[in-house]
């Protein structure tokens, strides 16, 4: 039996792309299943999806924890997830990333199929959903199914959720990741031990996630002290910019903005990159027009 994770954001097509490849697997004559893990995330969250393949009848429906492949479809998931977590010895990866495999670190040395499925997706479906594009990639490196049987899926999924059209292009996104997948083998060593939640000062946090604390009867303290953890910045590729020079400082924005991310310094109104979800709420209050998303190039940027 294969197994198969992969880790996504919600509403990003993570779970559609699971389906599309069971079914691709069902069309090579093959048994599979697939189903996913979130809870009340919200969109841009990190998810989970699991795939299962066998020649037989798949009764096994547990969630995943030692993988035969991991399957990522964003690349600052990388940063934030060990998605390498209980991969077993000669697993392999597919990945999402403009990097070779060699610059890429995570907790173990892996080989790796690597796409920059982003690029693919913004040139081909002028999106950034890549899961099409990751599903090209997964095939050229585990070697499963045919294309033919991946296009088959994607035409079926795809096409029942967006049209034909609009599968077919994705179909043609899967292609070119198949044939541009490059192959190595990643570092290891990266450390990813997380700090302890609760709790941090509220100073911390943005505007809009300062929330009373409290405290249950068993004495635990609730609150928003995760909250510094979830850099939701890293939810999109985008991110809002103020033109200082438009702005006329009615400071509407701040109080549109849901997640508090916008704030006044002095004649300065400033956006809370780290936490910025690119919503686009700001852009349509604004009075002035002043307010832009524009394109993450690097995610060092949202801290800046």
């Amino acid at each position: 039996m294969l197994e198969i994770r992969f880790h996504g954001r919600g509403g990003t097509g993570t779970v559609l792309a699971s389906r599309a490849y069971a079914k691709a697997v069902f069309y090579a004559g093959r048994h599979a299943i697939t189903f996913p893990s979130f809870g009340p995330e919200r969109r841009g969250a990190p998810v989970l999806a699991f795939a299962r393949i066998d020649n037989k009848k798949i009764y096994k429906r547990t969630q995943i924890y030692e993988p035969d492949v991991v399957v990522c479809l964003d690349d600052a998931i990388m940063e934030l997830i060990d998605i390498a977590q209980g991969i077993k010895k000669g697993g392999k990866g597919v990945l999402n990333s403009p990097n070779k495999p060699d610059e890429i670190k995570l907790s173990k040395s892996i080989e790796v199929g690597v796409v920059d499925a982003t690029k693919i997706a913004k040139e081909v479906l002028e999106s950034t959903i890549t899961n099409s594009a990751t599903l090209g990639a997964l095939i050229r490196t585990i070697d499963t199914i045919s294309f033919k049987h991946l296009e088959k899926g994607i035409l079926s999924v795809f096409g029942e959720k967006l049209g034909e059209k609009l599968a077919k292009k994705n179909v043609e996104a899967a292609r070119i990741a198949f044939e541009e997948t490059i192959f190595g083998t990643t570092l290891g060593g990266r450390n990813y031990s997380q700090e302890k939640c609760w709790l941090p000062t509220f100073d911390e946090l943005p505007i809009g996630t300062i929330l009373s604390k409290s405290e249950v009867n068993s004495g635990q303290l609730i609150g928003p002290g995760s909250a510094i953890t979830r850099k939701t910045g890293t939810w999109n590729h985008k991110k809002a910019k103020i033109d200082q020079e438009k702005c006329n400082k009615c400071l509407i924005c701040v109080f549109h903005c849901p997640e508090g991310t916008i704030h006044r310094e002095g004649d300065i109104i400033k956006i809370d990159h780290t936490y910025c979800k690119a919503c686009g709420i700001c852009i349509e209050e604004c009075p002035e027009n002043a307010i832009s998303m524009v394109e993450i190039k690097d995610f060092s940027e949202i801290t800046s």
